[in-house]
């Protein structure tokens, strides 16, 4: 089914977290951006900051290799949560630390939604025992922000139809950035990779077709899974952006899938244009060893 867009309107943002129970709400404007929530200016301004920059960025990684995009021709919002307790609150959920204490392996931790099209992200320096906080603060904005970009610029449809391995891996290959400054996009990406190789002594290699067809490979299911799926999903992309001959190939499959509603082309679009799904899946396995030899 299509995704049913409406964009959020900031004053009704602010109402939704006021009645949510989080206190001490404000605003922070950079040019593309406008960022809404409790956490500090100063947490604010680093965020907006890393947004502005990754935009940048990404438009010139993807302008290089010949994808029509263009710049973001409206602000984008950013809801920004001063912990996980606001985060979980606005969205109904426990803390990071009541979840471990209730056995909950995995939570959302951040979140881009499309219907929305807000970018939602707390300060991971406030969550309790949290190692390499920084770290994990820019690699959720990179991803999620990376998502906020690829709908909204022109490389994937917001209200049509994509296989999340596509758009999770789109995201994934967004992830790598430095803490400080400019980073080029289409870095490796070395959670990814280290996972592809450990969670694919524990399961099965999952064939390309499947990972287009089917969602739910990346949304539920055995935890290993869904790990060896995003890290399957980033080698995908990185694979067909980062070889030359591939990503014109890449180009003209991402033309085709943003003018579908459905899914019910998936399979017969990524073969016309991606070519043989089983002789891919195959170079993706060469290309992963070349990658884990490297490291």
């Amino acid at each position: 089914m299509p995704i049913e867009i409406k964009d959020a309107d900031p004053a009704e943002v602010e109402n939704q977290l006021r009645e949510a129970g989080i206190n001490g709400v404000h605003k922070l404007r950079s040019r593309r951006y406008l960022a809404i929530g409790d956490a500090s200016d100063v947490f604010m301004k680093s965020i907006l900051g890393d947004c502005e920059q990754l935009a940048v960025d990404y438009l010139k990684h993807f302008k290089q290799r010949g994808f029509e995009i263009a710049a973001p021709d409206q602000t984008l919002i950013l809801l920004v949560f001063r912990d996980d307790r606001s985060f979980g609150k606005f969205f109904r959920m426990p803390s990071l630390p009541e979840a471990a204490s209730m056995g909950i392996g995995a939570q959302m931790t951040g979140a881009y939604d499309r219907s929305s099209n807000l970018l939602n992200v707390f300060d991971w320096r406030n969550v309790p025992m949290a190692s390499r906080s920084s770290h994990l603060n820019v690699q959720t904005v990179a991803h999620e922000g990376t998502h906020q970009l690829t709908f909204n610029t022109g490389l994937l449809n917001r209200s049509g139809d994509a296989p999340t391995s596509i758009i999770e891996g789109l995201g994934t290959y967004g992830e790598p950035r430095k803490v400080i400054g400019p980073s080029a996009v289409g870095r490796i990406n070395v959670r990814r990779l280290d996972e592809l190789a450990k969670y694919r002594r524990v399961a099965d290699w999952i064939p390309l077709r499947d990972l287009i067809a089917d969602d739910s490979l990346l949304r539920e299911g055995l935890v290993a899974k869904v790990v060896l799926s995003y890290a399957q999903s980033w080698l995908l992309v990185h694979f067909l952006m980062q070889v030359p001959d591939w990503t014109p190939k890449f180009r003209d499959y991402l033309a085709a899938i943003r003018q579908r509603r459905a899914p019910t082309r998936r399979l017969e679009d990524a073969t016309e244009h991606l070519g043989d799904l089983d002789a891919l899946d195959r170079a993706l396995k060469a290309y992963s060893i070349q990658l884990l030899r490297g490291m």
